[in-house]
């Protein structure tokens, strides 16, 4: 693919993004970005051969963003890592109170394809995974009690924090992310 190629791909794959997040999955369309890139429909298929293709591409570009993401904090606390991640979702809501991709993909599980259910489910376990051992680190350094079930307080904590955006959105407030997601942390610390 020549520069132009993959820079109409990744304008794309970031209006899908800005679509999903402010829309879900089934609320937009080819079309939908096609206008906003200012370019035919039928263009879009030569970089997807379909919606599920783009779905599963921007899947794969959460995931890889997760992972870079957690390199960024890879020196850090378990509980400073903790802090960080909510503040991923609190800056997400201030955004035109955008709500988490995985969220929005969530929401429309039971009517997307086989394929793109099978990678979001991957991605949840990828995000799981890694609150799990940074839960089990700051057990270990002593920051977060030591009775906390890694696996059950990692749902707990995607449970607020995909919640609290929905609540943001619902109450005009992106500062409840925030507030929903320190009050979290201040009864998982010792």
């Amino acid at each position: 693919m020549d520069t132009k190629s993959l820079d109409t791909k990744s304008k794309a794959i970031e209006t899908a993004k800005a679509q999903l997040q402010l829309k879900g999955f089934n609320g937009f369309s080819f079309q939908d970005i096609a206008d906003d890139l200012g370019i035919r429909k039928a263009s879009l298929h030569y970089y997807f051969s379909s919606k599920e293709e783009l779905g599963l591409a921007l899947i794969a570009d959460y995931e890889d963003a997760f992972l870079q993401w957690t390199l960024t904090v890879e020196s850090m606390s378990g509980l400073e890592k903790l802090e960080r991640f909510g503040m991923l979702f609190y800056k997400m809501s201030q955004d035109k109170l955008k709500i988490c991709p995985t969220g929005v993909y969530c929401a429309d599980f039971n009517t997307l394809p086989h394929r793109m259910q099978k990678a979001l489910t991957q991605l949840h376990e990828s995000q799981r995974n890694w609150l799990e051992s940074v839960i089990a680190q700051g057990k270990k350094e002593g920051s977060l009690q030591k009775n906390l079930s890694s696996n059950e307080t990692a749902l707990l904590i995607l449970s607020t924090t995909q919640g609290s955006l929905q609540l943001a959105r619902v109450n005009d407030n992106s500062r409840l992310v925030k507030k929903s997601f320190l009050l979290l942390v201040e009864l998982l610390k010792i």
